[in-house]
C-alpha cells in the first residue's frame, strides 16, 4: 500500500476521526516504514501537536488502525516540525525505493542494504523529502534525502556505523 492510500484509510477510520476531533491543531508530519521488518501494507503515520510539542503515531496495517500513546518528539529543541504537503508528494514508495536502489548501486556498489528505513517528512530548507537510510553489509549507513516531487537526490551521506559510537 502506498502512503496516500494509507493516509486515506487512516482519515476514514472512526478511531482517527474521534481522535482528530479532540486534537484539532495537529498535522501530518511523517510517514515511516522499515522495509524488511514491516508488512508491505503497514505504515506508521505521525501527527504533530505544536502546542504540546508531542507526536501521536498511528499504525495502519491493511484495514486495521492502531493509535500509539502520544509521546515526546525526538528532535533538537530549536528544530521545527513541518507539515508534510501530500499534494507535493509525486513519488510513490515503490518509485523512491527503486531510485534509492539505483543511486546506491551506481555510487556505492560495495554497500548493499540489509535494512532500509524510509521516512517521508518535510525538512526545513529541502521541503518534502523521502529520507531513506540503508544499513549496509559493510557496517555503514547510506542516507539519501530524495525530493518527494521529482525524485532528485538532494543530499547523501555514507558513514560507518562505528562513527556513531560515543567515546
Amino acid at each position: 500500500m502506498d502512503i496516500k492510500q494509507a493516509l486515506k484509510k487512516l482519515e476514514e477510520s472512526p478511531n482517527f476521526k474521534s481522535w482528530k476531533q479532540k486534537h484539532k491543531g495537529t498535522y501530518f508530519s511523517y510517514a515511516f516504514k522499515i522495509l524488511q521488518e514491516m508488512n508491505p501494507e503497514e505504515w506508521q503515520i505521525g501527527f504533530y501537536d505544536s502546542k504540546k510539542d508531542k507526536i501521536t503515531t498511528f499504525i495502519i496495517d491493511g484495514d486495521a488502525v492502531t493509535i500509539k500513546p502520544e509521546e515526546d518528539i525526538f528532535k533538537k529543541e530549536e528544530t521545527k516540525v513541518n507539515e508534510v504537503n501530500l499534494s507535493k508528494v509525486k513519488l510513490t514508495f515503490d518509485n523512491v525505493i527503486a531510485k534509492s536502489d539505483n543511486f546506491q548501486k551506481e555510487n556505492f556498489p560495495n554497500d548493499k542494504s540489509v535494512k532500509t528505513i524510509a521516512i517521508l517528512q518535510n525538512v526545513s530548507k529541502l521541503g518534502n523529502v523521502w529520507n531513506i537510510t540503508y544499513v549496509t553489509e559493510a557496517f555503514n549507513t547510506l542516507n539519501m534525502k530524495i525530493d518527494a516531487s521529482n525524485g532528485k537526490v538532494l543530499e547523501h551521506n555514507l558513514a560507518s556505523i562505528f562513527s556513531f559510537r560515543k567515546e
